[in-house]
Order: structure tokens, then C-alpha cells, then sequence
């Protein structure tokens, strides 16, 4: 009685504090604002998933809490003490009685979370998904030649499907089919392509009595610190500059993105040995896109997931690899521990060309890779850390902690070593490689909350490559930092500053010299939001950049923006109006747009002049909603966009994309 008083209280008086819920793009914008370029497809949809199935805060784990990289490790133990103590909640305005959980907070968390009664959990829900993208101006690959032949064959548009089932929280099926803008439909056993370019599907099951998952089709899997198996939502440097660092386990996940690379196709499953101890064993047999120099070996990977030119169609599934491996792990309140093993066969040896930094590159058709992970809790301090070994000797090593150092500091601090033969396919461990190899680094991040309304967040981190990379012909190092500033006017209203700089080392283009030389890179951008009543929000930005190798001129560039967001009733408007100035694409600068449901835009804003976006979104009937975007970019003065077959003769681009999505 006294717990449904205290619930009562809260809705009355905290119901405005708490509402509204954040824009989970817009939050990931946040988390993400200095690594646009590596941003993908994947992520995005893996963002949107998890908003459009929330966790269960009456189910969640530690490591599905730790998942969404809102909450600290105290945070959360004092979230899963509370339910502990006082039960399963029956509101989301219980999250305001937990210790350590303010108002902000609990508004960055509410697209994720929700509580679930009884009845709820047995409904189904079917969701269908359907995309069109086109660029209006007609590309080089579709344009004919004197033959009437074009490099691009297929359609000038874009086509997304996906169908999702989820039944109560045990159930659920996936099937995705994709056909880029220029492939062609064709059913062709010589070519691989029967009908939609990719088509991928999965059901999942879990929590049936010992098996804690089952899975067929397409999947990731996630232990560790991802240093062997890394699929899911994971995020780099950026903003957020204490928790992306450490890596959550999540297990086994279906795969429902539309990205053709980096997933399993077969089947997995998790049994619970006993309590406290869980194994997992996974089997996958599926062929990858790759560059083919003769029936016996290929010279590397595609990711692309592009087949309009004939040679992107010899490249699509000339691979088949085969993987095995199992994950066992141990845990306990405050402690986990865990041991991996994976091993990748080729059916074609994988034989990178003959540079000086292909040297330590995987060569063969087989690999394996064993590890082991440990995670707990020393006091308040968390600690983590993964460590393997590949079949060809290497090894890479990844070890941190996050701490709350009071009740207004919070640190993380990370080291990695990751071998030149160290071989991982499916890893993705914190890092400034794309992939874990060839790299030693040190990190170390806070944030500092001095008052309720204002939040200042660091990072400073330290790289060496010891051998050669790309475009690098000697070893190199490198290091980089960011400062960023959020200020709460009201509850509707924020101001923004950050800055970011990063030096490396890397070749002087042959165009202006030769050699090794540290490269510079930095930018910063101020923003204010701000709302005009309850059915308008502002947002106005200027951002500058500056980037350019040491003893050279510097490259600039400059983007002031405007962006005006409103409720109409059941329509909801979002537009933007951009002006651009950058000396060459190296000063380029990256800012997020809204978009359509699923979707995710991060472009890059180049050149000099303008760009702008309308974004649409309406009810379609009683179960289905519907989304017109268009976006235009203008150079004045510039003879083309683009460059090869994606070249457009004309000094404008148009977008279009338009969506509809039923639930059921």
C-alpha cells in the first residue's frame, strides 16, 4: 500500500519532469558525433531495434542495461538493487524512486525501457517495413552507351523490405530483403542472384527451460569484450566518453539489418549447464562477397554488398567460409568469466597482395582464435578485459575500468594491445583500427557534472601502429582528445559546445610531395535547441573544421545551420536549411539529420553551398504510419557531383525517400 502511495505521488508531480522522451537517433547523434565516417547501416538498424522492442525492466539484465551506454555500472547495480528489494515495477515513474537515477537521465531512458504487466507479455506483434530511396538526377552507370549498354543494369531506386514478428518476449522471426539502386533482378544459378539481391532471415527462441537461446538463420553473436565475436550495437570515441568503452555481453542476437557482411548463417544455441554457468556452441556456413584471382584464391573481402557492375557480380559470394565455435562462461553477482573459441575454414585461400604492409596479413584458408574474458566489480571500481591468441601466434590483449570517482566524477580508463598477427574476423574491441591488429593504445575518459544542469565530458587517447598501414610506409603513432560542454537552460532548452582534435602520421599525396608526415585534424561546433510552446523546437549550429598535413596549407571549413521541427496535429514536420564552405573534401563536416524510422544520416557536408532536407511523417490508418523525406544539395558554380559511375552531371543532387510501416 505504502509502495502504490508512493507511485501515485510520482505521477502527479513528476509526470511534465519526465515527459518528453528523447529522440533515440538523435541521442545516438550524440553518442557518435566525431565517428561519422565509420557509421553504419548496421548500427543504425541495431539502434532502432532496440527501440522499437524496448527492454522489460522488470527481465533486464546487467548486461542489457549496460547495452544501451546510458547508465553507469553503479547506476545500474543500484537500479537491479532496487528491484530487487522492492519488487517488479509497475510504472515507468518508479525509475524516479531509484537512488542514483535523476530526471535527465530517466529521459534518455525512456524510448529504451518500459515495464510490462501480465497479460502484455503474451501478445504478438507483427511489424512491416517498406523503403524506397532514389537519387532524382540520373547517374553515370545508368546512362547508355552508343550500344544502348549501361554499367548499371538495374533500376535507378532503391528497395527495403523487412518483417518482424515478435511473439510475447521468447518468439520472434526476421526475413529482410534488399535490392540496391542498379542491381539487376535476375534468377541466375552461374551469377549466384536468384531474384532480390539479399535476402536474409531468422527466428529466435529463448528461455525454453534450460535452453536460454535457440537460433536459425542469420545472426551475431556478442561475448567478451568483442575481441572474437563483437555483432551488435557498439560504439567508438566520441561524445560519450566514459561508457562506450567497454563492450556488453549480450549473447546470441538475431541478425535483421539490411548490411550484407559481418553476421553468421546457420544455427546457435545457449544452455544453462547449471546456475551461474552457461554454454554456447554456433555453426555457420555462408558465402561472402570477394575479389577473385583464380579458382583457388581470392585477394580480399567485400563489404560493399554492391552487385551492378560485372565486376561486382563475380565478386558476390565467391567465398564460402565456414565457422565453428562455442563460448562458456561463469558468473556470479559481482564476477563473470568466460572462455571462446572460433575456427573460419575457406573454401579459396585468402592471399592479400604483395605491399610491405600485407606483410603479417592473414594468408590461408583456416584460422582459429581462443580467449578468455573476465569482468567484475573490485568496490565501486568495474573492471574488464579480454585477452586471445590467434592460430597464427599473435595475440591482442584489451583491459579497463570504469569508476565513480565521486558523485560528480565519473572515469574510465582502457589499454589495448593488439599483435600484427593477430587475426580476429568478427571482432570489434575498442580501438582506432578499424580492424584489432597492428595497434597499442592507451585511453582514458571522465565526465564531471560541477551543478544538475551542466555536464562537461574528456577524453584523451594515445595510439602506435607498429608496423606499416595503408597509405603509411613507416610505423607511426597518434593521439587525440575531446572536450565537450552541455548546459540545461530549462527543461526544454540546451546549449552545446565541443571540440575535437586528432594527429596522426600518414603519406603525403604523391600530388604535392613524398614521405611520412604528421596529419592534423580538429573541429568544434556550438548549438542551441530550444522550443517555441509544446509543438515547436528549434535547433540552430555552426561548426568549423581544420585539417592538413604538417608544412602545408591547412584545408577549413564552415556549415551554419538551421533546423525547425513541429507537431500539426497528426503530423509531424522536420526541416533544415544548411550553408556550406569547405576548402576540399578533408575539411569536410559531419552532422545528423532526422529521417525516416530505421534510418539513420549522418552526411558529409562538402564543398561550398547549400543543403536542405523536408522530412514528413503521417498517420496511414489505425496500425500504419507513413514518411516522405526529401533532401536537396546545391553547389553553385560546380560543373558535377560525385565521382566515377556515381558521377551526376549537374552542380545539384535530390534524395528522395519515402516509407511505410504497418503493425499488427
Amino acid at each position: 500500500m505504502k509502495r502504490i502511495f508512493l507511485l501515485w505521488l510520482l505521477a502527479l508531480t513528476c509526470r511534465a519532469q519526465v515527459q518528453p522522451a528523447e529522440d533515440p537517433t538523435a541521442l545516438l547523434a550524440r553518442l557518435w558525433p566525431d565517428q561519422a565516417e565509420s557509421l553504419s547501416e548496421e548500427q543504425a538498424e541495431n539502434l532502432y531495434q532496440l527501440y522499437q522492442q524496448p527492454l522489460d525492466l522488470n527481465t533486464a539484465g546487467e548486461e542489457q542495461l549496460a547495452s544501451l551506454f546510458l547508465l553507469t555500472p553503479a547506476e545500474i547495480r543500484s537500479f537491479l538493487r532496487y528491484r530487487k528489494e522492492a519488487g517488479p515495477l509497475v510504472s515507468l515513474y518508479e525509475l524516479q524512486a531509484v537512488p542514483d537515477l535523476n530526471i535527465p537521465l530517466i529521459r534518455k531512458l525512456l524510448p529504451f525501457v518500459r515495464v510490462e504487466e501480465g497479460p502484455l507479455r503474451k501478445k504478438a506483434e507483427t511489424t512491416l517495413l517498406l523503403r524506397y530511396d532514389r537519387i532524382v538526377e540520373q547517374r553515370k552507370g545508368f546512362i547508355p552507351d552508343a550500344q544502348g549498354y549501361r554499367r548499371y543494369p538495374g533500376w535507378p531506386f532503391r528497395l527495403y523490405a523487412r518483417l518482424t514478428s515478435q511473439a510475447a518476449e521468447n518468439r520472434s522471426f526476421n526475413v529482410t530483403v534488399k535490392q540496391d539502386a542498379g542491381e539487376a533482378l535476375v534468377w541466375n544459378a552461374a551469377t549466384r542472384r536468384y531474384g532480390p539481391d539479399f535476402v536474409s532471415a531468422s527466428a529466435h527462441w529463448k528461455n525454453r527451460g534450460r535452453w536460454m537461446a535457440l537460433q536459425a538463420g542469420d545472426y551475431q553473436l556478442s561475448v567478451g569484450q568483442g575481441l572474437i565475436l563483437a555483432g551488435g550495437f557498439a560504439l567508438g570515441k566520441g561524445a560519450e566518453t566514459v561508457l562506450t568503452v567497454r563492450r556488453p555481453h549480450l549473447g546470441i542476437r538475431s541478425y535483421t539489418s539490411g548490411t550484407e557482411s559481418g553476421f553468421f548463417r546457420g544455427g546457435a544455441a545457449t544452455y544453462r549447464v547449471s546456475n551461474g554457468i552457461d554454454a554456447t556452441l554456433f555453426i555457420s556456413r555462408i558465402r561472402r562477397d570477394a575479389n577473385q584471382t583464380d579458382s583457388t584464391a581470392v585477394s580480399s573481402l567485400q563489404t560493399s554488398g554492391l552487385h551492378r557492375t560485372t565486376g561486382e557480380v563475380a565478386d558476390k559470394g565467391a567465398l564460402v567460409s565456414i565457422d565453428i565455435g562455442g563460448h562458456i562462461r561463469w558468473k556470479s553477482e559481482r564476477l563473470q568469466a568466460g572462455v571462446t573459441f572460433l575456427h573460419t575454414r575457406y573454401d579459396k585461400a585468402l592471399r592479400k597482395a604483395d605491399r610491405p604492409y600485407n606483410r603479417f596479413e592473414f594468408s590461408g584458408r583456416e584460422n582459429s582464435v581462443w580467449g578468455v574474458n573476465l569482468a567484475g566489480y573490485q568496490r565501486n571500481v568495474y573492471l574488464f578485459g579480454e585477452a586471445a591468441v590467434s592460430s597464427s601466434g599473435g595475440t591482442g590483449i584489451v583491459a579497463g575500468a570504469l569508476a565513480p570517482l565521486n558523485r560528480r566524477w565519473d572515469a574510465s580508463l582502457l589499454f589495448r594491445r593488439y599483435g600484427q598477427r593477430f587475426h580476429s574476423f568478427y571482432g570489434n574491441a575498442f580501438g582506432e583500427n578499424t580492424r584489432n591488429s597492428n595497434e597499442t593504445g592507451l585511453y582514458a575518459g571522465a565526465t564531471f557534472k560541477p551543478t544538475a544542469r551542466w555536464q562537461l565530458s574528456f577524453y584523451a587517447d594515445g595510439f602506435r601502429f607498429p608496423w606499416l598501414k595503408y597509405l603509411v610506409d613507416t610505423p607511426s603513432q597518434g593521439y587525440g582528445g575531446l572536450f565537450r560542454a552541455a548546459y540545461l537552460l530549462r527543461k526544454n532548452q540546451s546549449a552545446t559546445f565541443q571540440a575535437f582534435f586528432e594527429r596522426k602520421e600518414k603519406n603525403l599525396p604523391a600530388t604535392i610531395g613524398k614521405g611520412v608526415v604528421p596529419t592534423r585534424r580538429g573541429g568544434c561546433f556550438a548549438d542551441i535547441e530550444w522550443s517555441l510552446g509544446r509543438r515547436i523546437s528549434l535547433h540552430t549550429r555552426v561548426a568549423g573544421s581544420l585539417s592538413g598535413y604538417k608544412g602545408y596549407p591547412v584545408s577549413a571549413g564552415l556549415v551554419c545551420l538551421q533546423d525547425v521541427s513541429a507537431r500539426l496535429h497528426r503530423v509531424t514536420l522536420s526541416a533544415r536549411v544548411a550553408w556550406l564552405r569547405t576548402d576540399d573534401y578533408d575539411s569536410r563536416i559531419y552532422s545528423y539529420e532526422k529521417d525516416v524510422a530505421g534510418a539513420f544520416s549522418i552526411p558529409a557536408y562538402a564543398g561550398k553551398g547549400w543543403r536542405g532536407y523536408l522530412l514528413v511523417q503521417v498517420p496511414a490508418g489505425r496500425h500504419a504510419d507513413a514518411w516522405l523525406r526529401l533532401s536537396r544539395t546545391e553547389w553553385p558554380g560546380q560543373a558535377s557531383s560525385g565521382s566515377g559511375l556515381d558521377e551526376i552531371a549537374s552542380f545539384h543532387r535530390t534524395d528522395i525517400r519515402a516509407q511505410l510501416r504497418w503493425r499488427w
